[in-house]
């Protein structure tokens, strides 16, 4: 499963420019540095946490799914063969009645992909932006007066990527991030599912152990 893209967070301090710049930019001959910023969160120690919690959950709804699946397609089945000996206003209510279910189930299933999608962007979005503060730090140390996105750069020197400074600094900084349980966590139209049976906290999205 891809890591969620950089460009999908909202970072008001990343500009078409560059990630932000001092007032020194207006000098004629600026220190820039370059942030390859999808590398620095795919390979993030939290960005590989987070990583590993979404193909958790995403293999748990699977399985939840294809078992439901295979119970619809039995109930479809056995109400087929029910045709020819029910009372055709019956068969119609309870044809009527499987088409409800199916789009019940249908419903769920999107409702998951959206909580898992919305966990997910949660974790991440506070990834990129601890990022972004530790590569204003890093541009501090190294005296840089703009920094740019990689994406934003056609050709640049090597010596002027700052990625491996960014990133050591980022797992110092924020090794783990919290990944909410998507049945529990609080959607943005305000709805919540019930808790799990036991009301037990999502735990947070722990750092893979370094080899």
């Amino acid at each position: 499963m891809n890591m969620i893209k950089f460009a999908r967070f909202a970072l008001p301090a990343l500009v078409a420019a560059g990630m932000f710049a001092t007032p020194a930019h207006a000098q004629a001959a600026a220190a820039v540095g370059i942030v390859d910023t999808d590398g620095v969160l795919e390979n993030s120690l939290a960005g590989k946490a987070v990583k590993l919690e979404r193909e958790k959950y995403g293999t748990t709804y699977t399985n939840q799914v294809k078992d439901q699946e295979g119970k619809l397609r039995q109930e479809d089945q056995e109400l087929m063969q029910q045709r020819g000996v029910l009372a055709p206003d019956v068969f119609q209510q309870r044809a009527t009645a499987f088409q409800t279910k199916i789009q019940d189930f249908q419903n769920q299933v999107r409702d998951k992909q959206e909580r898992l999608e919305f966990a997910s962007q949660q974790a991440m979005q506070e990834i990129a932006n601890t990022m972004l503060v530790v590569a204003q730090e890093v541009a501090k140390e190294k005296a840089l007066n703009v920094v740019l996105p990689r994406g934003a750069v056609l050709v640049s020197d090597p010596s002027m990527d700052i990625s491996k400074s960014v990133l050591d600094k980022l797992n110092v900084r924020l090794p783990s991030v919290q990944f909410q349980n998507p049945d529990t966590l609080q959607r943005n139209d305000g709805t919540a599912a019930a808790p799990a049976a036991g009301g037990a906290k999502a735990p947070a999205a722990k750092a893979p152990a370094k080899k």
